[in-house]
C-alpha cells in the first residue's frame, strides 16, 4: 500500500475495515520516513544477507510501490528497482500485490514484523523478493520527511548545471539524428522523431514500426489532389492508422488525448501542416529556430506536446542535418519554456526548489534534470552528481 492514498478508493476503504491485516496509515508513514532517511538502524534481511541502502529511491505518487528507482546492495550485489513498505509481511497478499503487475519491479519488501514463516516475499511472476525487517529505532523518528537529495545542502543555483546537462542531452539526440540524416535526409528524420516523441514511452517501438511501414514519401503520396490541409490531415491520419493495424499499442490509462489513435491523428494534422506539397523536403514552416514551437501547434498537439516535439524532434533533426546555425538553435533551446515536469522528476524539482524560483522552468533545465536523473538519481549517485 502506498503512503499516498491509492487510486482505488474502494480497496482503501475495504482495507481500513480489516484491522487484522491493516494498520493505521500513521504507522506506515513513520516507516516510510525512516526508509527515506536511511532506515537507521539498518534492517536485517530474513535470508541472512547484509543489506546496504545506496539510494532509497523517490516517493511514488498514487497507486503502486512506495519508492521508485531505489538502489540497494545485498552482500555486495547491486539491485535496482522499487521498494514496498508494510507494517506486517502479510500485508503483501492482503493488499493484492502478489499478482499485481505494478509490483513486478519490487526488489525489496520492508516490514516492521514478519508475521509469517517465509524468508522472502513471492510475486506471481515467479520472483522471490528479499524480505527485510526494520529493527526498532533507538530514538523516535524525526517528524517530517528528510529528502535523500544531498544537492539541497548546496547554496549554489542549480540552473547553470542543469542547463549544461540539458545541452549534453540535446547533443546526444543531435548525434543520433545526424547519423539518420546522412542516410535518409532531414525531413524523414524529422517525421520519424515526431512519431517517436508522440508515441510516449509505452508505444515508442510500435510507432517506430509505423515509420518503417509508412515512410514520409509514401505518406505524402497519399495526399488527395486539391483536398486542402483538412482533407490531407484526414487522409494522412487514416494512412497512419492503417500502418499501425495489428501492432501492440498500449491503450490503458493516461489521458484520452494521449491515446495512440489520437496521437496518430495529431501526426496526420502535423504532416499536413508541415508538408503542403508531396515533396519530402525540410518544411518551410520550420525555416528558422524562431518558428518553433508555434509551427507545431495543430489540432491534437497543444503547447506541452509542441514543446516536446521541438526539443526531441525538430531541434535534433535540424542540428543533425546542419540546417540551422548552431548558435541560433541553442539560443532558441535555452529560451523555450518547459512543459509540466515529468512524474519521475517531481521529487527532484521539489528538492531543488529555492524560494519561488522554479528550477525546471526552461526546457533546457528540464532536459538537464532528465539527464541528472538517468545518470545519478536512479543509480544511487548521491554525493557524486554535479549538483552535490
Amino acid at each position: 500500500m502506498s503512503v499516498i492514498a491509492p487510486s482505488r478508493p474502494s480497496r482503501w476503504r475495504a482495507l481500513a475495515e480489516e484491522p487484522a491485516v491493516y494498520a493505521a496509515p500513521r504507522g506506515e508513514a513513520a516507516l516510510a520516513e525512516r526508509w527515506f532517511a536511511g532506515l537507521r538502524p539498518l534492517s536485517r534481511v530474513e535470508d541472512g544477507r547484509r543489506l546496504r541502502i545506496r539510494f532509497p529511491g523517490v516517493p511514488a505518487p498514487g497507486y503502486g510501490p512506495d519508492a521508485r528507482d531505489a538502489v540497494i546492495e545485498l552482500d555486495g550485489a547491486e539491485l535496482c528497482g522499487d521498494v514496498e513498505l508494510h507494517l506486517r509481511a502479510s500485508g503483501w497478499r492482503a493488499h493484492g500485490h502478489y499478482d499485481d503487475p505494478a509490483y513486478a519491479r519490487v526488489v525489496l519488501h520492508v516490514v516492521e514484523e514478519n508475521d509469517g514463516a517465509a524468508l522472502a516475499t513471492p510475486h506471481a511472476s515467479g520472483r522471490a523478493i528479499p524480505l527485510a525487517v526494520a529493527l526498532p529505532p533507538s530514538t523516535p523518528p524525526l517528524p517530517g520527511f528528510s529528502p535523500p537529495c544531498v544537492a539541497t545542502a548546496s547554496r549554489t543555483s542549480p540552473a547553470p548545471v542543469l542547463e549544461r546537462l540539458g545541452l549534453d542531452r540535446l547533443r546526444a539526440k543531435t548525434s543520433r539524428a545526424a547519423n539518420w540524416a546522412a542516410a535518409r535526409g532531414p525531413a524523414p528524420v524529422l517525421y520519424a522523431l515526431a512519431l517517436e516523441t508522440l508515441a510516449g514511452r509505452r508505444n515508442r517501438e510500435a510507432f517506430a514500426e509505423v515509420a518503417r511501414r509508412l515512410p514520409l514519401p509514401a505518406l505524402l503520396d497519399r495526399a488527395p489532389p486539391g483536398g486542402g490541409e483538412t482533407g490531407r490531415a484526414e487522409t494522412f491520419a487514416a494512412a497512419l492508422r492503417e500502418a499501425a493495424a495489428g501492432l501492440p499499442l498500449a491503450r490503458h490509462g493516461g489521458r484520452p488525448a494521449a491515446a495512440p489513435e489520437r496521437r496518430l491523428e495529431a501526426l496526420g494534422a502535423l504532416a499536413a501542416r508541415l508538408w503542403p506539397e508531396p515533396r519530402a523536403a525540410w518544411p518551410e514552416a520550420l525555416a528558422t529556430p524562431a518558428s518553433i514551437p508555434r509551427a507545431l501547434r495543430v489540432p491534437g498537439i497543444g503547447t506541452a506536446a509542441a514543446l516536446e516535439l521541438a526539443v526531441n524532434a525538430v531541434l535534433p533533426a535540424a542540428l543533425g542535418a546542419r540546417l540551422w546555425p548552431e548558435e541560433d538553435a541553442l539560443a532558441r533551446f535555452r529560451a523555450l519554456p518547459a512543459p509540466a515536469p515529468y512524474g519521475q522528476l517531481r521529487s527532484l524539482a521539489g528538492w531543488l526548489q529555492s524560494g519561488e524560483a522554479d528550477p525546471l522552468a526552461r526546457a533546457a533545465s528540464l532536459q538537464g534534470a532528465l539527464q541528472l536523473h538517468a545518470r545519478h538519481c536512479s543509480r544511487g549517485g548521491c554525493g557524486a552528481c554535479p549538483l552535490s
